[in-house]
């Protein structure tokens, strides 16, 4: 009975935040609130909130891949790469519960240069 009581009291005197979720909501000019297990949750309530729904940092490892530039993030943590459309990739997300991150090595979205005379042809 003492095993029972000593486990139940190391578990309750561990930190919550040390259990740490695979999504996080971000608004601007506020801390990430990482607390979310469904991305789609996750989602609706930054909507709300006029925010984004973004991989923990912390919690997951955006794996790189060679074809794609977007990766979709399972709710265990797995993901799988080679969307190139990341439109098509948080459609996906949302079926799947999860979130659309960018794949690790991606290079920034390029802007066009409005000063180049071939910008977009």
């Amino acid at each position: 009975m003492l095993k029972i009581v000593t486990v139940a009291a190391l578990c309750l005197a561990s930190p919550i935040g040390a259990i740490a979720a695979p999504f996080c909501m971000v608004i601007p000019n506020a801390a990430p609130q990482c607390m979310y297990y469904d991305g789609s949750q996750c989602a609706k309530d930054a909507t709300r909130q006029n925010g984004s729904c973004e991989v923990n940092p912390a919690e997951v490892k955006v794996a790189a891949s060679r074809i794609g530039d977007y990766c979709l993030v399972m709710p265990s943590g797995y993901s799988v790469c080679g969307y190139s459309d990341g439109t098509v990739c948080a459609r996906d997300a949302l079926q799947q519960k999860g979130a659309c991150a960018r794949a690790a090595g991606a290079l920034p979205q390029q802007l066009p240069n409005a000063y180049d005379p071939n910008a977009g042809r």
